[in-house]
């Protein structure tokens, strides 16, 4: 259940949208048709409908969420790590990748409630905290409402939606030694000592935090993954066990 804090937040920017809409109830109005509503308008005003890849000026705020969130957690102590491209990015090349556009960290369930205390200050630092979106299906790890991932973005000038700068913190459970999770309606799991232990590497002149066997862990989601691939999707990740409905 998202808590008042980020119900808050979510129900400041989405009640700000909703003038936007065809003359209709906001009751009527489901999420389904107010994303294609949004998508359609801005097509018709030329603006993006999908997230841009790290160059430029959404390079630069990509950065900046990561460091100013990096700055947050290892002020609470939550320990999040690093996942996925931005863990790729770091180690490989020192940087974020700049095919990739949303940053990936994991964090414990256990955590859920030292991260919430913290979304004052992430809103102060400029970003939109978005609701804590739930688990769709069950799984042995998890059940249907449990928290799935926390989305922290930009905020859009425009008010047709979130803005483009993404971070995801998807959220993980430890089940039976190993550490599970949902991924685009796909079961993941991983053995737990990818993850009990963590390190800390240099980026952008503060310590991130990292799994402890960061080496072991990318061949495990990439196989090969110091040969840069574009066209890895994530499907692809070794991580993934099965779908919702095995």
């Amino acid at each position: 259940m998202a808590s008042p804090l980020e119900n808050q937040y979510y129900s400041k920017v989405y009640c700000c949208r909703t003038w936007l809409l065809p003359l209709q109830s906001v009751e009527t109005t489901t999420i389904t048709s107010l994303k294609s509503y949004k998508k359609s308008l801005k097509q018709r005003l030329g603006l993006r409908s999908e997230r841009p890849p790290f160059t430029g000026k959404y390079y630069r705020r990509a950065r900046a969420l990561l460091l100013d969130t990096v700055d947050i957690f290892n002020r609470a102590d939550i320990p999040y790590t690093l996942d996925a491209g931005t863990l790729l990015g770091i180690v490989r090349d020192g940087d974020l990748i700049p095919w990739d556009n949303d940053i990936d960290l994991m964090l414990p369930v256990e955590s859920i409630d030292r991260l919430r205390r913290v979304y004052g200050e992430i809103f102060r630092h400029g970003w939109k905290v978005s609701r804590t979106y739930p688990m769709q299906f069950a799984s042995e790890a998890w059940q249907i409402g449990d928290p799935r991932v926390v989305k922290l973005r930009s905020w859009n000038p425009w008010l047709f939606g979130p803005g483009s700068t993404l971070l995801d913190i998807t959220i993980i459970y430890r089940h039976r030694d190993a550490y599970w999770w949902e991924m685009a309606k796909k079961v993941c799991s991983v053995e737990a000592d990818y993850l009990d232990q963590h390190t800390y590497l240099q980026f952008g002149g503060r310590q991130v935090r990292v799994p402890g066997r960061y080496e072991a862990y990318l061949t495990r989601l990439y196989g090969d993954w110091k040969t840069p691939d574009r066209t890895f999707h994530h499907d692809q990740f070794g991580t993934i066990i099965g779908g919702k409905s095995e």
